[in-house]
């Protein structure tokens, strides 16, 4: 497992568990990982038989493209254990928890992968956990959650589902659930794990000129990624929550002038007209690593 890595994932490409003839298509996106779905986008007729190809479907994706992060969505609920196994015994690298509302989900999720892995003689944990917020009462528990798990990397928060519990409507001009993205956000980075989402929805597939701005509003909020359901939205939502070369430039200025400050005996020093103290460099060192660079 590793929570680094995680912090640079932008784009989590979800393909339908019984769709694997699709599998090239989605390894070959250009996706940061591949989530295949066993949840909402599979008919729950068909869910058995596309958690006993879950194995095949990893094995496609990563012989399309070697080295892909691939995650799995799992159901709450009775089917919670059975598409666990499933995904620890198709070798998935990490699994997608939807509908998490309390710490006990957390810890249960752990107690079952514990369970899986022992079976199959795995050790060391190598399953990792994203875990989904998607009603009131996670919202409201969302902070307990983000602390409970020794595996969770990630948060997401589910806006379709909230805003259906809400009685809110996703399409309509003053649609706001910014406070709801705080929250996660908040829960989220103060344990040291990604934040993904998006401020809008991802049925955005044909206006990628609305996804790019809801994108580049999502990352100036804190985010670090998002999910996305179809392969066109891969490619701007890369360049929008990848740091620019104008940023990447920025950040070395900066930690090289706090570097050359603190041999002077100072940790404030000035750069293009703006203070650059130790939480700014901080910040800079960050979006080097999520740039793929030493500070």
């Amino acid at each position: 497992m590793s929570a680094e890595a995680a912090l640079r994932r932008r784009t989590q490409l979800f393909l339908p568990a019984n769709r694997a003839e699709r599998a090239t298509r989605a390894a070959t996106s250009g996706a940061d990982a591949v989530v295949l779905d066993l949840e909402d986008s599979v008919p729950p007729g068909e869910r058995p038989a596309a958690r006993a190809g879950l194995g095949a479907a990893v094995a496609a994706l990563r012989e399309a493209r070697p080295g892909l992060h691939v995650v799995v969505r799992v159901n709450a609920g009775e089917d919670l254990g059975t598409d666990l196994a499933a995904a620890v015994g198709a070798e998935a690298d990490a699994v997608l928890v939807p509908k998490v509302e309390a710490a006990s989900d957390v810890e249960e999720v752990d107690r079952l992968l514990d369970r899986a892995e022992a079976a199959r003689g795995t050790t060391g944990r190598r399953t990792e956990v994203q875990l989904l917020v998607e009603s009131p009462r996670g919202l409201l528990s969302v902070a307990q959650v983000a602390a409970a798990g020794a595996r969770t990397v990630a948060l997401a928060l589910g806006t379709e589902d909230l805003s259906a519990e809400l009685e809110v409507d996703p399409t309509d001009p003053d649609f706001d659930l910014r406070w709801a993205h705080g929250l996660l956000l908040c829960a989220a980075r103060a344990h040291g794990l990604a934040a993904y989402g998006l401020l809008g929805s991802l049925a955005v597939v044909h206006d990628l000129t609305a996804l790019a701005r809801d994108a580049r509003r999502s990352r100036a909020f804190g985010y670090l990624g998002a999910l996305c359901i179809h392969p066109a939205q891969v490619p701007v939502l890369h360049e929008a929550f990848s740091p620019t070369a104008q940023e990447v430039d920025h950040a070395r200025r900066v930690v090289a002038a706090l570097a050359e400050g603190e041999r002077a005996g100072t940790t404030a020093v000035q750069l293009d007209g703006r203070m650059v103290d130790t939480p700014v460099a901080l910040r800079a060192r960050r979006l080097l690593a999520r740039a793929g660079e030493d500070a």
